[in-house]
Parts: structure tokens; C-alpha cells; sequence
């Protein structure tokens, strides 16, 4: 079998990325050539985890005295699942034919299977969503392992140590989410944990950093805005402008942040996702299902909010994403992204993502274009938008055309805590469908409430008002939307349950006495004047007591028929 160097030289030899020669970061290629049975990756964002784990993956089954061999990779979503298999793919594709490829004799969303050298074996990749792997043998690679809900991290760490009990290695990569959890202890017990650890900032990256090299040896010795500053690309410059401190710190610079700092704790998101709810987590029904049963199965629990409006129209339903849709709009444009969000409610009152938006470095016109078009498009039947600085033309402009179905909102703390606090609250009554998205779980996990010595408390993520929880905003916006009319629709009945409660918190057992008595008297007084009207009409014989039927009325007056049985 390959060694470690081969391996290196293979990937290098063969393998091509758009057409392009390979260009790894150093990092990269010392992952290539580990050996290590137990590998725990804490990495930055946008480094290229996914990318260089499903390369492995791909190098190890194309290696020709390697028979049989299976890698399983496990991620947060479908979505992410996906995108394993289809970088496996390019990259395969990309070996130019020659004894050094083995034949793909399977191809589909969840699995590359390919002919070993002797004919009678195969060797495969395969990807499912975020589930127990199963027993197969070979590699296992856990993506995102630090988001995944607490009872699936057990379930999927607990399945993996069995799987490679006859050779194969468990590769786990995430970025930081807080103090807790497998990964957390994983990386930070080193006498219980015999693991391979490493450690990936931003500037281990050419594609964040201007200069990996000197950086490695001087970036740890700065600040961490020296460090953006001095080694970082425009992107990255632009990322940290548009974070707070501590979040850009766990996400790009792999520190581990106290989760519970965070308004909204991870634990509540997951409990208004599907398929990450402790409920939709049973490990006997995965036992039990294929690879492609799970994906059916997994694709009928959770989803995904729509990215773009065109898709969002074109794949709407009204009993899948709700008859009405509600819509939040916070606007941005040099550093922050524009954010639209879009919320369905459900004929059982849940309130279900259908759209998440992000447009960056786009001009107001078009922004209102995209919000004109979901108006004009989809059952749109009220949206909130921000109409603070830069969105109060953007709103007025918005609302001489749409009237009273588009509201604006001024960002002030209180406002903003009345909205933090309402999606809290809901995602506490389970009001929620959110869907499995990491990027916006983080999102609404990057909140803190801060005391600002005022009236009000401080709602945000980011340290200029808005920019890093755009998305959250928005939602947060939608979700008001949805609140005011479901109350509007209810204030009929509430006004009247209000007087029904004026009137009554004066009314003493006393009262209540006074009020039954002369009921009562009214009562008999009406009878005492039917019976006195009867009297003048046919005598003192005939009186109408109080209760009697039709049938005994009627024989007082002698209309008693003879047939008693058909009477």
C-alpha cells in the first residue's frame, strides 16, 4: 500500500482541481501523508477541511494494493454530505486515464464505488447526513462535529470506535461552538484522548493570508487585529470588520468561546429543527435503513430554506411552506449583507423557514427589485423591514408602492429587545421549523445580551450595530411580522375577553348574590303577568306554572288528544 510520502506524490501527480495543478497548503499536505489512527482537526473557517478530507479519501481508495476499502463521511446536513462526494468526483474524473485509476462502477449523491485491481472487490466513499455511521469497516471523517446535537454526538462517536476496530481511522474537523461537548473535550483532554491534533487559523490558508509562511512564525505573537491587519487578504480584512471580537476569535482563530455568553443556546435551536430534534434521533431506525433509505428518509425530516428568490418562487407549495408568508428585511450594503427572510406559517401555527436571502455589495435598486418581486410573486401577506440610516429611504421608497403590507421598523434597543426576546420565547413554545443550516444556527447562536447601563438591554453579535447576524435580524423581523397579525386577527375576542374582565374584578360574592336574587325577581314577575293575562282571557281555573312543558300547557286548555300513544 501507498506510504505516506506516495500518497503525497500521487494526489500531486494526478489530481487536478478546475482544470488547474494541485496547490495545497502546507497543512494540507501533512494530513495527506498522516498515518494516525485517531486525527482531531479544530480548524478556521474556509480552509478547506472538507475539500482535503474527501481528497484523502479519494487517494487511499485509488491506491492499487489497497483491496476493499470504505471511508465514511458523516456531516451536519445533506447539503454538506453532498458536497463530499461531489468533491470526490471532481477530483477522480480529473486522473487521466491510466493504470493508476480504478474503474467507477458506482456513482449517486451518497457513494463513488470503484473495481479494485483483482477484480473481485471494490473500494468506496461514502457520505450520508448527520447519523450513526454504520459497520462497515474503513475510514471514518465526522464533519462539523462540534455543532452536531449533544445525544447524535454520543450516538455517532459511540457507533464510529467499532467501525475502525479492524483497521481505519476516525478524522474528525470543526470549527470551535463553545466549552462543551465530545469535540471540545476531545481537543483539550490530551491524557484521555491519544489523539493527532491540529490546529488551523486563518492564516495557515493562502486564500485568507497574503503570507502563510512568515505568518506562521509571527502571527501567534500579535494581536488579533495585527494579525488581520498585517498577514490578512481583503476578505478576511472585510470578515473581521464584520464579526465581534469573540466570534471572529472562535471562528477564524480556533478559540474556544464560553457558550454561555450566547443569548439563545444551541440546545433550543436544535429543539425547533427537524432532524435534530431529540425527537427525530432514534438510533434503532437508523440500524435498520440503507444508505439511500436514510437519505429519503433524512430528506422528509429536515430542509433546507431556500438561498435565491427565483428558486424560492419557482419550488413555492402553500402545504409544504405554509398558505402565508411573512417577510423580514434588513438592509445593508458596503460591509454588511442585505438579509430577506421569508417565514411560512403552517395550518398548525408553526412558523417554518422558507427563504434565507443574503445579497452583498448590491445597490438599493436592486434590493428593492427583490423585494417588490417576493411581493409581487409569492403570498407575501406582511413584512417588517429596517428603516434605520440607510433603510429609511430604502423603506420609503418600498412603501409608496406597497403601502401598509410592508411596515418599517427603527432599530432602537428596545425595539430590538422586544424582537430577541419574541423569538426566544417562540423557540422556548417550540413555534419553530428552522431549517438545518449551520450557518444560520451560528447565527442565531452568536447573540449576547449585554447590559448597556440604559433601560435596555444589548441584543447583537456584532460590534457596529448590525453585520454579522444579518440573517438573524431579518428572521427576527419576519417573526414580528407573524406576531402582530396573529394577535391582530385575535383582537376582537381579546377586547372582549378584557370588558368581560373590567366588568367582573369589581363584582364581589355580595354582588353576585344581588344579581342572582333579582333575576330571579324578574323572572317571576314576567310569570306573574302571563298568568294574570291568562286569567282575564279564560278564568282562575287555568294558571301556567313555571316550567311546565308544551304537552302539560296544552292540556290545560283541554287539547288533549284521545290517541295518549301518538300524543
Amino acid at each position: 500500500m501507498f506510504t505516506k510520502d506516495e500518497r503525497l506524490l500521487y494526489a500531486y501527480t494526478y489530481i487536478q482541481f478546475q482544470q488547474k495543478d494541485l496547490l495545497l497548503d502546507f497543512w494540507q499536505d501533512a494530513y495527506i501523508r498522516s498515518m494516525a489512527r485517531f486525527i482531531a482537526v479544530v480548524k478556521s473557517r474556509r480552509v478547506g477541511w472538507s475539500f482535503i478530507s474527501a481528497m484523502k479519501g479519494l487517494v487511499k481508495a485509488m491506491d492499487p494494493d489497497r483491496l476493499g476499502y470504505t471511508k465514511q463521511f458523516v456531516s451536519y446536513n445533506e447539503e454538506d454530505a453532498l458536497e463530499k462526494i461531489s468533491y470526490a468526483k471532481q477530483f477522480y474524473e480529473s486522473i487521466p486515464d491510466c493504470d493508476a485509476k480504478k474503474t467507477l462502477i458506482t456513482d449517486n449523491k451518497s457513494m463513488l464505488c470503484f473495481q479494485d485491481k483483482n477484480g473481485i472487490t471494490q473500494s468506496r466513499l461514502i457520505s450520508i447526513p448527520c447519523r450513526p455511521p454504520r459497520g462497515k469497516g474503513g475510514d471514518i471523517s465526522l464533519d462539523e462535529f462540534a455543532i452536531y446535537n449533544a445525544k447524535m454526538q454520543k450516538l455517532v462517536y459511540d457507533a464510529a470506535l467499532p467501525v475502525i476496530s479492524r483497521g481505519g481511522t476516525i478524522e474528525m474537523g470543526s470549527s470551535p461552538l463553545g466549552k462543551i461537548g465530545k469535540f471540545y473535550d476531545i481537543l483539550t483532554d490530551k491524557d484521555t484522548y491519544d489523539y493527532e491534533r491540529y490546529n488551523i487559523p486563518w492564516w495557515f490558508c493562502r486564500d485568507l493570508c497574503i503570507d502563510v509562511p512568515t505568518a506562521v512564525k509571527v502571527a501567534p505573537d500579535l494581536s488579533t487585529e495585527e494579525r488581520v491587519e498585517t498577514f490578512g487578504t481583503k476578505i478576511i480584512k472585510q470578515i473581521f470588520q464584520n464579526n465581534d471580537y469573540d466570534t471572529f476569535r472562535q471562528e477564524y482563530e480556533c478559540d474556544f468561546i464560553d457558550s454561555s455568553e450566547s443569548y439563545i443556546p444551541l440546545d433550543l435551536i436544535f429543539a425547533n429543527t427537524p432532524g435534530k430534534r431529540e425527537s427525530d434521533i432514534d438510533l434503532s431506525l437508523c440500524e435498520k435503513m440503507e444508505d439511500e433509505e436514510y437519505w429519503e428518509y433524512n430528506r422528509n425530516i429536515d430542509f433546507q430554506a431556500y438561498k435565491d428568490l427565483d428558486t424560492a418562487i419557482l419550488n413555492y407549495k402553500p402545504e409544504a411552506h405554509g398558505e402565508t408568508l411573512f417577510l423580514g428585511f434588513d438592509v445593508g450594503r458596503d460591509h454588511d449583507a442585505t438579509a430577506i427572510f421569508l417565514i411560512g406559517r403552517m395550518p398548525d401555527g408553526k412558523k417554518r423557514d422558507f427563504a434565507r436571502i443574503e445579497l452583498r455589495n448590491q445597490p438599493f435598486k436592486v434590493q428593492e427589485e427583490t423585494i417588490l418581486k417576493a411581493f409581487k410573486e409569492l403570498p407575501v401577506y406582511r413584512g417588517r423591514m429596517d428603516a434605520t440610516g440607510i433603510g429609511k429611504p430604502v423603506f420609503e421608497s418600498l412603501h409608496s408602492k406597497l403601502g401598509d403590507r410592508l411596515e418599517g421598523v427603527v432599530f432602537t434597543p428596545e425595539e430590538k429587545e422586544i424582537m430577541a426576546i419574541d423569538v426566544k420565547r417562540g423557540l422556548e413554545q417550540r413555534e419553530f421549523l428552522l431549517s438545518n443550516d449551520k450557518e444560520f444556527h451560528r447565527q442565531i447562536h452568536s447573540i449576547k445580551r449585554t447590559s448597556n447601563g440604559g433601560k435596555y438591554f444589548r441584543y447583537d453579535a456584532e460590534r457596529n450595530e448590525k453585520g454579522h447576524a444579518d440573517s438573524f435580524w431579518a428572521w427576527a423581523l419576519a417573526n414580528s411580522a407573524v406576531t402582530l397579525t396573529v394577535k391582530k386577527s385575535n383582537n376582537f375576542y381579546e377586547q372582549r375577553r378584557r370588558k368581560r374582565q373590567e366588568l367582573m374584578q369589581d363584582v364581589t360574592p355580595e354582588k353576585t348574590e344581588q344579581l342572582k336574587k333579582s333575576l330571579e325577581e324578574k323572572q317571576m314577575l314576567w310569570q306573574e303577568v302571563q298568568n294574570k293575562e291568562l286569567k282575564q282571557q279564560y278564568g282562575d281555573s287555568v294558571q301556567i306554572t313555571k316550567g311546565k312543558t308544551l304537552k302539560q300547557v296544552n292540556m290545560k286548555f283541554g287539547y288533549e288528544k284521545p290517541d295518549k300513544e301518538n300524543w
